[in-house]
């Protein structure tokens, strides 16, 4: 029988428990008191024949009640009880988000608002092992851009370092790199200069940075987190300057080559879809998003309506029938935003700020 007791703050003191239990770099204290400061914070544990089997944490903001544990597998059942006491303690939570669960529920007076996947590597034991999952083009191509790298420019190094080693300059870079490559290929960026701090902080707990230098400078680099047995790239970027090196590649598969020496048992690129996450052997594994409301309403049809047809888009948007227009529309933002580099000069994407 499940027993589910409830505490008002963020449960700081089953961080190892999290850790152990969820191997998420989003379900964690560390991440969420860095990443969700504005949220009123409460926590469920979920025992069963006296043993902690879950721990749900839960943030309050305005009308609604997002459950912080994401990219975790947790059994329907204890969702819904832990739902159903959220409602219960709080007359004002109108609904609850589900976000980026593994499983997926059939929950009473819910729907599903979202779908994305997770692109994971299941991480052999040695990296001989791993290039064998390669395609042959791959396995010759990386080797290639390896070779030449090494031949051409002799002084470049390999670096990894973690938590309390990774500088606050290094996320900087990266970050920096990413923002400027997103601009030239006519995409918005994912990220922001705003987020650096965020970045490094974190990085301090649970960090793994793996870049490329040549004399001193970054030229391509991966952000990503260690959590237990399971690493998840964050951030992956390099200088225009090396593309003919292919060397955000060559910085993935060196990072992928780090989890496998450390015997982490899972290498995840997370959403997005990207060819080179093909390439480099990850399969998609679907996450759910949910939406669980109080009662039915106007509202819940509504917002459900809303949700479909928001789907259906992203669907369209993702399918080959789209490609012209996606084409088009990267070509208007590289022609827009080239304009602006010739009026203004060279964007300020430094951390001066």
């Amino acid at each position: 029988m499940l027993k589910v007791e409830y505490y008002k703050e963020l449960p700081t003191e089953y961080e190892p428990f999290l850790v152990e239990r969820y191997d998420s770099f989003l379900t964690n204290c560390r991440y969420i008191e860095i990443y969700t400061p504005n949220y009123d914070l409460n926590f469920m544990c979920v025992y069963q024949d006296d043993k902690l089997i879950d721990l749900l944490i839960f943030g309050n903001q305005g009308d609604t009640s997002t459950c912080l544990n994401s990219l975790v597998d947790i059994d329907q059942e204890i969702v819904s009880a832990c739902s159903n006491k959220i409602f219960e303690i709080y007359p004002f939570i109108k609904k609850i988000v589900i976000a980026a669960s593994y499983k997926n529920y059939l929950l009473k007076k819910s729907f599903l608002f979202d779908t994305t996947n997770d692109f994971i590597i299941r991480l052999p034991h040695t990296m001989d092992e791993y290039f064998k999952k390669l395609g042959t083009k791959t396995r010759q191509h990386l080797k290639n851009y390896k070779s030449r790298l090494l031949r051409e420019i002799p002084s470049v190094k390999f670096v990894t370092k973690y938590k309390d080693e990774i500088e606050e300059g290094m996320i900087h870079k990266i970050i920096e790199m990413n923002i400027s490559r997103m601009i030239q290929k006519g995409i918005v960026p994912a990220k922001e200069i705003e987020e650096k701090n965020n970045f490094y902080r974190y990085s301090l707990h649970y960090g793994c940075v793996a870049y490329i230098e040549i004399d001193g400078e970054i030229v391509a680099g991966c952000i990503s987190t260690i959590l237990n047995k399971r690493i998840f790239l964050q951030v992956i970027s390099h200088d225009s300057r090396y593309s003919k090196y292919n060397v955000g590649q060559l910085c993935a598969v060196y990072l992928i080559q780090t989890a496998i020496e450390k015997g982490l048992l899972s290498f995840h690129f997370l959403w997005g879809e990207n060819d080179y996450k093909k390439r480099l052997s990850a399969i998609p594994h679907i996450m759910f998003s949910y939406c669980i409301y109080r009662k039915y309403s106007l509202e819940f049809y509504y917002q459900k309506v809303k949700s479909r047809i928001f789907r259906f888009l992203i669907d369209f948007r993702l399918s080959k029938y789209s490609k012209p227009i996606r084409y088009a529309i990267k070509y208007y933002r590289r022609k827009k935003w080239s304009k602006q580099l010739v009026v203004k000069g060279t964007p300020d994407l430094s951390f001066s700020k």
